[in-house]
């Protein structure tokens, strides 16, 4: 994380979350310290973003964002929010409901196919199609909702309609396991997925409004480490770890953002209280200080960074703190 080789004021300044506003078609922006409300960082259009899903910074620091209703992936200006292209185009490899995005160690994008059970692959220059790195309905892969590479650099993915968290080979995408069987732990419904900071595998159980931790080695369960309800969550989408440890979560049918202590599981917080900014339908969450490398929305996977090339972690925190005080401009020009 960059956090982990940043401290003190720029550290501070460049703490900003993203959160995808599914219902209402916009990207919010919140104080990553506070949760307050910032602005609206991005509004859909009919023909342009239409229900925003996965969110992702990309190497060239641009937020790529999956637009639901047109089957593309759109790039935006990671400063101002303005839009830049249909990076990947409508369709483009059989694109069909896109739903978590990431760039991986290749550097390219990595895209869950929702409608049509696969992870497609574009170049993360062009975006381009290159392949179906898991192809329709790999070893039972049904309906794929969160995405993460794991410590081995292997690809996880959370199969919804069959409550299993798959594994393929992060190189040719061939099956590996199920390394969570279905059902596991009282698993139903898995969406968002996540590396924690102790090398386990925290997933969001949205048929039991759970967080459950899995070994991050072997798949076993070990807890529900957010039990059903707690502080309030219903309909877990997505979750992220911050830079303070903490574990955060989109609580899609009570509109909120919770916070849970990232040891012990214990309620924090609403850190975005409900319906704050006219937030909608919750999904997708991004700290702006994550590193793009190995990353998507609602994924913190801090070991990937190390992995990044050096001066691309000079770049990074200098590149938000510009972004945050733009838009720090724009809202006093505007008011």
């Amino acid at each position: 994380m960059v956090s982990s080789l940043f401290t003190g004021e720029a550290a501070i300044l460049a703490s900003e979350l993203l959160v995808s506003s599914f219902v209402n078609n916009k990207v919010l922006l919140y104080d990553g310290e506070t949760g307050d409300f910032i602005d609206v960082f991005i509004e859909g259009s009919f023909n342009e973003l239409n229900v925003p899903t996965g969110l992702s910074f990309g190497p060239d620091m641009n937020l790529y964002v999956g637009s639901f209703g047109t089957n593309e992936v759109i790039r935006y200006n990671g400063l101002t929010g303005e839009f830049i292209d249909a990076f990947v185009t409508a369709g483009s490899g059989g694109l069909d409901i896109p739903f978590y995005l990431l760039f991986g160690l290749d550097g390219n994008l990595y895209v869950g196919s929702f409608g049509s059970d696969q992870v497609l692959r574009y170049n993360g220059e062009t975006g381009e199609f290159i392949d179906a790195f898991v192809k329709a309905g790999s070893s039972g892969l049904d309906d794929p909702r969160g995405l993460v590479f794991g410590p081995d650099g292997n690809l996880y993915v959370s199969s919804f309609n069959t409550n299993e968290i798959l594994r393929y080979d992060g190189t040719t995408g061939e099956f590996i396991d199920a390394f969570v069987t279905s059902g596991t732990g009282g698993l139903i419904a898995p969406t968002g997925i996540v590396f924690g900071p102790d090398g386990n595998l925290y997933v969001c159980s949205r048929g039991t409004n759970e967080v459950l931790r899995y070994d991050g080695i072997t798949g076993d369960f070990i807890d529900d480490f957010v039990t059903s309800g707690k502080g309030g969550l219903d309909g877990p989408f997505s979750l992220v770890f911050g830079s303070d440890g903490d574990l955060y979560v989109s609580s899609f049918d009570s509109n909120e953002v919770l916070r849970y202590d990232g040891e012990s599981g214990e309620f924090i917080d609403a850190f975005v209280t409900s319906g704050d900014g006219d937030l909608q339908g919750p999904c997708f969450l991004i700290f702006s200080e994550e590193t793009p490398i190995g990353k998507g929305g609602g994924c913190s996977l801090g070991f990937i960074g190390t992995l990044t090339p050096l001066p691309l972690y000079f770049l990074i925190p200098i590149f938000i703190l510009i972004r945050r005080l733009w838009r720090r401009y724009m809202i006093e020009k505007r008011y």
